[in-house]
């Protein structure tokens, strides 16, 4: 008799355990790009690269928590950014894909030295906003823009609990 109760205990701790491990899909929408610095040269291909390096960096940190199951947002008509798409349209691109959350926003340079991010997350069933914050980050390097990256992904993994 002790030996059924253990294994079903053992059953029952392995079954929640497989169901806790399950990471939650979030979608990661493509970020838009502001320059007002009015800076001379110009840098719209430099700063596309490091936008597209912040997505990734940001999709590696959820992924790396275990927590998330993060991929790009797909959507008919790219770039798959708020600039482009309507809350509406995020949120449906979301659940095609079967995400849980869908992350989104932007990159503001207003001056040689600062810029300013800010992330917005949504619930995809609910269509809720469950995060918006700014970041600020100083400098236009490669550099400045990985630890932006690196502070925006982790924020992340702390802020949402799936």
């Amino acid at each position: 008799m002790a030996f059924v109760r253990i294994l079903g205990v053992a059953i029952l701790l392995a079954s929640s355990q497989a169901h806790a491990a399950a990471p939650a899909r979030i979608a990661i929408a493509d970020f838009d790009y502001v320059d007002t610095s009015g800076e001379v040269r110009d840098q719209r291909a430099a700063h596309g690269a490091q936008l597209k390096t912040l997505g990734h960096e940001i999709i590696a940190a959820l992924a790396h928590s275990g927590r998330f199951a993060p991929v790009p947002l797909a959507c008919p008509a790219p770039p798959c950014s708020a600039d482009n798409l309507d809350q509406d349209a995020i949120t449906h691109a979301a659940r095609a894909q079967n995400a849980r959350f869908v992350v989104f926003g932007g990159v503001h340079k207003m001056s040689t030295l600062i810029q300013w991010g800010h992330i917005e997350v949504m619930d995809v069933a609910t269509g809720k906003r469950l995060l918006a914050r700014t970041v600020t980050f100083r400098g236009d390097t490669d550099d400045a823009w990985h630890h932006a990256a690196a502070y925006i992904g982790q924020m992340l993994v702390d802020s949402l609990h799936a």
